[in-house]
């Protein structure tokens, strides 16, 4: 989850805690990195395990080795996730849902100018 001003990120934090709801319902454990004490996401009910750490590339790699996780789910903690997608799927990181590609070409605004013009959007 992101860090938390009045106004945003709280959708960042209900994405967060309703993936985690919805990993335990399928019976799957959780991880969550979060930076930001003042969100639901931080209580200690809502996931298997909770590191309060910065939102990095060193941080990420550290916590997904140490916890031996299968995948990472990024595309429902805002802006930080989405810029460190491209570098955690080069490091052996198995991202889950759309692929760290994609979200670089959706983040990198030429990519994504450039693939606009490719299928003939203005």
């Amino acid at each position: 989850s992101g860090v938390y001003r009045i106004g945003s990120s709280v959708e960042f934090d209900w994405c967060s805690v309703s993936a985690i709801r919805a990993l335990r319902g399928l019976g799957r454990k959780s991880v969550m990195i979060n930076y930001n004490p003042e969100t639901v996401s931080t209580d200690y009910d809502e996931c298997d395990r909770l590191y309060f750490e910065e939102l990095s590339l060193e941080r990420v790699l550290d916590v997904y080795e140490l916890e031996g996780c299968d995948q990472a789910i990024v595309s429902v903690g805002g802006q930080i996730p989405n810029t460190l997608a491209l570098k955690m799927g080069n490091s052996d990181v198995k991202v889950a849902g759309t692929t760290p590609e994609m979200i670089d070409t959706a983040e990198d605004r030429n990519k994504f100018s450039a693939l606009c013009d490719s299928v003939g959007i203005d």
